[in-house]
């Protein structure tokens, strides 16, 4: 016991470094654009500025790390001016005339992508809600709920929507959805006192459950068929490791919210078992993509690649599989993605690389956008500062 607790307090005390001392202060030396607004993130591993376009999805994600900070973590009025700061860029350049949330703009503000993506509306539904927990503006929450109401019509009418920067094979639908939606909607719900919101995150929820677990093979598939079959083909055996890893520790957050607890412990069991399936026993680290049936090749790009988000998400569903449960593998796990994450991404600027090859040793190109979003890591150790701290 005293060894875990040991293991647990020098964890918090790593996490909370790491936050304060070296992420935070990256981005605000080099994220803060007080020139055109908003965050500045195209950059390099040393905040060296790399290009000027503005995506709406990183916009949101940073308007919700900043307000978490601000509201959750220490009441610091940096982090509330650059919150505001954010927060006034989403608000006079993020949305179109019919309520949606568009992709890309310039820098000056001009268009460059429109709605191709109602992920952007998703970032920007969950920046806006997390803003209204911290400082209380109603402008946000109506902001907020309006987005729902206009992201949950075109989720029930497929079809009407973009996922850019991926793409979804004919005939199937894709984990990334109601992984993000259910997450999204539940906070917002929770946040604005809306049961009908609550309700449609927690249906999402579900959804996971039901249509994405494959019982034959344990594990989570990124894409089934519209009809909710499994699919035996390249597409439908690919496994993100990270991202049902992430989608559980998010379905976790929700299922004890309801008092679920058959349904927290399997998704206990289940992020051990895409721990097991995605871990590379000959290098080390969570590696993006799998075939679940070792047929060869998944369809992902850089497949055998190690971004630095699946290594922090385990990160913080290990804790909560160890709030929930008490068992030994949970702490062990978590030792092990530290050890391995702490000795491989870090650099000198006090932010991580976030994109290396199988073997850690070579950075790789992202597979998805150009940019280095305060969001994954800031946001994994907040909540892994509110979990441990909870211990």
């Amino acid at each position: 016991m005293e060894e875990t607790e040991g293991f647990i307090e020098r964890s918090r005390r790593l996490y909370r470094k790491t936050l304060l001392e070296q992420v935070v202060p990256f981005w605000m030396k080099h994220g803060f654009d007080r020139t055109h607004g908003g965050i500045s993130n195209i950059l390099d591993d040393e905040g060296s500025l790399l290009g000027t376009d503005k995506y709406i999805w990183s916009q949101g994600r940073a308007l919700w790390t900043f307000s978490a900070l601000y509201g959750r973590v220490e009441k610091r009025p940096e982090w509330l001016a650059f919150a505001d700061h954010i927060y006034r860029y989403l608000t006079s350049h993020g949305r179109d005339s019919r309520g949606r949330w568009v992709f890309r703009l310039d820098e000056a503000g001009n268009v460059l992508d429109a709605d191709i993506s109602i992920y952007a509306d998703g970032f920007a539904l969950n920046g806006l809600a997390e803003y209204y927990s911290a400082t209380g503006n109603e402008d946000a929450l109506k902001l907020a709920l309006d987005t729902f109401d206009n992201t949950w019509a075109r989720l029930n009418s497929p079809g009407s929507y973009g996922t850019a920067p991926h793409t979804i094979p004919a005939g199937m639908k894709p984990l990334g959805i109601p992984m993000a939606f259910s997450f999204f909607y539940y906070g917002l719900g929770k946040i604005a006192g809306r049961s009908d919101i609550r309700e449609a995150g927690l249906r999402l929820a579900r959804e996971i459950i039901e249509d994405f677990y494959v019982p034959e093979r344990d594990a989570l598939v990124e894409f089934v068929a519209l009809d909710r079959k499994f699919v035996n083909s390249r597409e439908g055996r690919t496994c993100l490791p990270g991202h049902c890893i992430e989608a559980l520790w998010f379905l976790t957050s929700i299922f004890e919210e309801t008092g679920e607890e058959d349904l927290v412990r399997t998704c206990c069991r289940l992020i051990r078992r895409h721990l097991e399936l995605g871990w590379d026993e000959e290098y080390g680290g969570i590696r993006l993509a799998l075939d679940v049936d070792g047929k060869g090749e998944p369809a992902w790009k850089n497949p055998d690649c190690k971004p630095w988000w699946p290594q922090v998400e385990a990160l913080v569903a290990t804790a909560y599989a160890y709030r929930h449960t008490r068992e030994d593998w949970c702490l062990e796990w978590h030792r092990r993605i530290q050890d391995w994450a702490f000795s491989h991404y870090p650099v000198s600027s006090g932010e991580w690389t976030n994109w290396l090859d199988r073997t850690g040793r070579q950075k790789v190109r992202s597979g998805a956008l150009p940019v280095k979003d305060p969001f994954h890591l800031p946001r994994s150790l907040i909540y892994l500062l509110d979990i441990l701290g909870g211990l």
